[in-house]
Parts: C-alpha cells; structure tokens; sequence
C-alpha cells in the first residue's frame, strides 16, 4: 500500500484540515467580537469539527475506498450547507442591503451545491448505477486532479498555515484520484 493509498494518511490529512479549520474559526470569532465574525466563525468551526471526526473516523477505520470517498464527499456536502446558514447570518449581522440580498443569494447557491455534494456521495456509494454514475465518476476524476494541481498552487504561497492546508489537501485528493481508479469505487459506480 502506497502513501497515497492509505487511509491512516488521508485521515491524518483530514485531521489536520479540521483542526486548522477549527482554530481558524474560533480565533476569527474571538478576535474582532461582531456578530458577524462570531456567526462566520461558528460556520467554520463546524466545518473543522465535521472534517476532524471524520478524518479520527478514516484514520481508525478499514481503507475501504468506497466508503471514504463517499463518506468524504457527504462531509463536504453537510458541512457546505451549515456553514452556508451561519454566513447568512454573519451577512445579515454585518451588512447593507445590496450586500444582505448578494449573501442571500451566495447562501442558496452553497445550500445547492452542499445537497449536490450529498447526491454525489450516494452515486459514489453506488445508489442507481446508470449512465450519469459514469459522468460523476468521470468528474470526480477530473475534480481530483485539479483539486491537487490547487492544493499545490495554494501550498506554494509561503503562508506556513496555506502550506500546511495545501499539503493535506494534496493528500486528500490523491487519495480520491487512486481510491477513484481502483476496482472498489468503478465497481460500486457501474464503471466497467
């Protein structure tokens, strides 16, 4: 088993993401004290919390690839749509009205997006293998490597936190691309 392809390592990563979301968001609610800030930093601090017990769960569990990305992908997906509610409220807290109606907006677009990373997670899974399975396993290929190719971008920034960031999710996405081209996940998708 290859670094890249073990389950202790993208859990660690995710760790690692999770804490420094966590952190991220309560030193964003402590530091400036405005009822926005505060409701932008719980959104962050359940994202960090939603990716750390998610990433104890893959470093402590069996690598079953299916399971991980899947369960990975549905993370992402719940933690989107808290964190969407909790920055419309830090939009509403702080803001104009042109300001408040570009939030609301922002705010759907995230809902949407959050319930289609959950729709995703259950074609990942292997709910009703048919053509589109095959179009979002394509695109979970294609997400991954532009998803590594970012994570890089963003580790090159000289930031130690970005670093740290970009390196984990470097990982992440490696994960997904092999776990994506092995057996278990094209199986459970109707690749053939």
């Amino acid at each position: 088993m290859s670094f890249f392809d073990n389950n202790q390592n993208v859990g660690l990563a995710l760790i690692v993401i999770g804490l420094i979301n966590l952190i991220a968001g309560i030193v964003s609610a402590a530091w400036e004290h405005t009822g926005s800030s505060i409701a932008y930093g719980i959104g962050s601090v359940i994202t960090g919390i939603l990716i750390l017990l998610y990433g104890i769960k893959v470093r402590n569990g069996s690598n079953d690839k299916v399971a991980i990305v899947s369960g990975l992908v549905g993370t992402i997906g719940l933690a989107t749509i808290l964190s969407a509610i909790f920055n419309a409220i830090g939009a509403y807290t702080a803001s104009d009205d042109v300001t408040l109606v570009a939030a609301i907006g922002a705010v759907i677009l995230s809902i949407i997006i959050g319930l289609i990373y959950l729709w995703v997670a259950s074609k990942i899974a292997g709910a009703n293998k048919n053509v589109i399975s095959k179009i979002v396993w394509v695109l979970l290929l294609i997400v991954s490597v532009l998803g590594a190719i970012g994570s890089l971008i963003g580790a090159i920034s000289g930031n130690p936190i970005a670093i740290i960031t970009g390196l984990a999710w470097f990982v992440v996405y490696v994960y997904v691309l092999i776990a994506a081209l092995s057996n278990e996940v094209k199986s459970s998708m109707g690749v053939n």
